[in-house]
């Protein structure tokens, strides 16, 4: 998710009672629950180290444990010789931990999803229930965080008391809200890929379908159908009023088997995209010189301007070693 969002649902965790456990705890749980965003700084140094740092150390169960440990520590160290309110380690750590984890459980949700169990095993773990930005959600904290204030104005000019650090119902309102509507993005995507592996695609019968959420709507998704020898993409709605029309998918042809796909798969970027790739497609290019090999991942639709939309592009010379190799954004 977004560092907005994340940020978001750190102030309503705070409001929603976790105030109670320090006076600093707004600035511990924001700290935490977006420290693992550090990694979106891979982006300024291209596509190759954004496919390899993105969503990895910082966003695994490893990466997650230190950075609550290393926010904990930083926030005591601080505070924990302020006169008015010193802080302790205990809880100190609770809430980093909490910030920590609920970044990880918003990105869990997310088409990129993340390298949870790095370094002990590669590959993404993400539930394709939500974009990287969603607007329902960041509109549903943003409320839940500002009519509390609206409230508090309105009762400080009748004269009613404050009730102090008492938690928020409007923030445990949205949190709940919150949930709710993942849960309600989670059986939406099993009904769309349900509905894509329950038809033919121009006779072809499908092997695997992923389901990617429109950013708009919880009913409209992004289908993409493995076949045999073809990917194939269509627009899909789930829910009682579902759709689909399987003649109409985009038809993207596998290449044939081939000593140059062969040779580029084995070259090492092109391992590690495909390591990343959830519906890989390869076009080959022939020339005077040797082959150029280029990867896609149509989980991504064309001209995505998503930065998890990337390419490798693998060149080959007549003797099909890799003269050179590149991971490039795609959009």
């Amino acid at each position: 998710m977004d560092l907005f969002t994340h940020a978001l649902t750190s102030a309503a965790l705070d409001r929603a009672g976790l105030r109670m456990l320090s006076r600093q705890s707004l600035p511990i749980l924001i700290a935490s629950g977006v420290a693992a965003d550090l990694d979106l700084l891979s982006y300024f140094g291209g596509a190759s180290a954004y496919l390899r740092w993105h969503d990895t150390i910082l966003h695994s169960l490893l990466g997650s444990a230190i950075v609550a440990v290393a926010v904990a520590m930083i926030f005591w160290f601080a505070w924990r010789k302020n006169a008015k309110a010193p802080l302790r380690f205990g809880p100190v750590l609770l809430l980093s931990s909490i910030g920590a984890g609920a970044h990880l459980l918003l990105d869990l949700a997310t088409v990129n999803g993340v390298q949870l169990f790095w370094p002990f095993r590669a590959g993404s773990i993400g539930s394709d229930w939500l974009n990287g930005i969603d607007a329902w959600i960041l509109a549903i904290l943003v409320v839940g965080l500002l009519l509390p204030g609206l409230f508090r104005l309105v009762s400080e000019e009748i004269g009613v008391r404050k009730k102090g650090n008492a938690p928020s119902k409007m923030a445990i309102a949205a949190l709940v809200v919150v949930a709710l509507y993942i849960g309600l993005r989670a059986e939406m995507h099993a009904s769309a890929v349900q509905e894509l592996l329950s038809r033919e695609y121009h006779g072809r019968i499908p092997l695997t379908a992923g389901a990617f959420p429109d950013p708009t709507s919880p009913f409209s998704w992004y289908g993409v159908v493995n076949t045999p020898n073809t990917i194939e993409t269509l627009e899909v709605r789930a829910g009682p009023a579902g759709s689909l029309d399987a003649d109409s998918s985009l038809t993207h042809f596998k290449p044939d088997n081939s000593q140059a796909l062969d040779a580029a798969r084995r070259a090492p970027l092109a391992r590690r995209f495909l390591a990343y790739a959830r519906f890989p497609i390869a076009e080959i290019d022939s020339f005077d010189g040797g082959f150029r090999v280029t990867l896609r991942d149509l989980r991504f639709p064309g001209g995505s301007d998503a930065a998890g939309n990337m390419a490798a592009v693998i060149e080959l010379d007549q003797r099909l070693a890799v003269r050179d190799e590149e991971i490039q954004f795609a959009h």
